[in-house]
């Protein structure tokens, strides 16, 4: 007993410090030893987890849904991840209340499940924490898992406690897992089948691009049959090997044609100037310049007509990729249409692109070299239109689960209900 105070001790100061150091009051860090800093408005709570901010957002639009149904609900999203919640907070659905999950002790849980009581418990990608499962689980509270996700690391790290494994697992009355494998992994841990159901994952409800019909039109007319590629929102240090990359691809199709676009004004001429004199006809939409049957490269800074750039090409490179990771979220081109080549410097795009392209939809390359190479081959009409369908796919996928999630947790909820007018 004394032994886990002195670890407990030892682990609430580090949490302190990080904390502090995300620029949290002392009372966001209390939330973390259970004391919550808001009180209840209701009896009636669901309470959703995610690990960070980014995580959560997905989830504001099962709570959306569910504000729709008036059922005099209040929500409670927690995240256990130290930082500054400013954002999600200025975000959050209407009904909601934002606190940090406390940590997985004995005081601090018991606090956190007395103060909010929740009514049913929804936690989102395999955030599974013993000791709060495990009392949610003995009060009654049904216990949804989505987006359930297991790496292989976690894997084997609960294959070393096949008891605690199989306990937690058992505390949950549903399990939406993200695919297959996690299902058969969380199978062999101990979760019992028959409350595990392969759902896909829940993405954010995300917002389309601008499209202008207009400028379509009349860019695909000047385009004709001519194969197009685009370079988003392209950073100063890639776009030599942007334009080398397409000189490179010309060689096996003189006709290809390149929308370069770049965020930056005024530097579209200096984009031009650098490649004078070989062999190459740039037309700039800045300088009034028409794309036409004579234009290898037609460079723009029209962010706001990014969308429409992206449906005209069959190939979409994201810009920032191959330099400092500030690059586009890609589901914008494959909202679009379009198939996707990313380079190692994706940013908070990270699992995303690691999504698309383990679907099929994205390939990854390291270097100019790599981006002509794979360029040339995706712009084969039947690869381009197999990788832009599985594209679509993915950016469309999301809007079901999260309807499926709904439906569980009013489930779970009028269950509840009858349960405690019954007892």
């Amino acid at each position: 007993m004394i032994a886990t105070r002195m670890v407990g001790s030892r682990l609430i100061q580090r949490m302190k410090s990080r904390s502090e150091q995300s620029g949290n009051t002392e009372t966001r860090f209390l939330e973390r030893l259970g004391t919550a800093s808001m009180l209840k408005n209701t009896d009636r709570i669901i309470w959703f987890h995610a690990r960070d901010t980014r995580s959560a957002l997905p989830l504001f639009s099962v709570i959306e849904q569910l504000n729709d149904q008036d059922l005099g609900i209040d929500f409670l999203l927690t995240t256990r991840r130290h930082e500054d919640t400013t954002a999600l907070n200025q975000q959050l659905p209407e009904n909601t209340i934002h606190q940090f999950l406390p940590i997985d002790l004995d005081e601090p849980i018991t606090s956190f499940v007395e103060h909010w009581s929740p009514n049913v418990a929804v936690i989102s990608e395999g955030e599974y924490w013993p000791r709060i499962l495990t009392r949610l689980a003995k009060a009654g509270v049904p216990i949804i898992s989505i987006n359930a996700k297991l790496s292989e690391k976690s894997y084997k790290r609960w294959l070393w406690i096949p008891g605690l494994a199989k306990s937690v697992l058992l505390s949950f009355d549903l399990i939406l897992a993200q695919d297959l494998h996690v299902a058969q992994k969380l199978r062999h841990l101990g979760a019992k089948a028959k409350n595990i159901r392969v759902t896909g994952s829940m993405t954010t409800t995300k917002k389309l691009l601008p499209y202008d019909e207009a400028l379509y039109s009349s860019l695909s007319s000047a385009i004709g049959t001519r194969p197009v590629w685009l370079a988003a929102a392209t950073n100063k240090s890639e776009e030599n090997v942007i334009v080398n990359a397409h000189k490179v691809a010309m060689r096996k199709n003189r006709r290809l044609l390149l929308l370069l676009h770049t965020h930056h004004t005024k530097r579209s001429t200096e984009i031009a100037s650098r490649h004078e004199h070989q062999n190459i006809n740039f037309s700039i939409q800045e300088s009034g310049d028409a794309l036409d049957e004579v234009t290898d490269i037609y460079i723009t800074n029209q962010s706001d007509n990014l969308g429409t750039y992206m449906r005209l090409a069959a190939v979409t490179f994201c810009g920032g990729s191959l330099s400092n990771g500030d690059t586009t979220d890609p589901f914008h081109p494959a909202s679009m249409g379009s198939a996707i080549i990313y380079g190692p410097s994706t940013g908070v795009y990270e699992e995303d692109y690691t999504r698309y392209s383990t679907s099929g939809a994205a390939e990854l390359v390291q270097n100019g070299g790599q981006l002509s190479k794979t360029l040339n081959k995706m712009l084969s009409p039947d690869i381009s239109a197999a990788m832009a369908y599985a594209a679509w796919e993915i950016s469309s996928e999301g809007g079901d689960v999260s309807g499926i999630v709904t439906s569980e947790i009013l489930e779970k909820l009028a269950e509840r209900s009858s349960t405690n007018a019954t007892a």
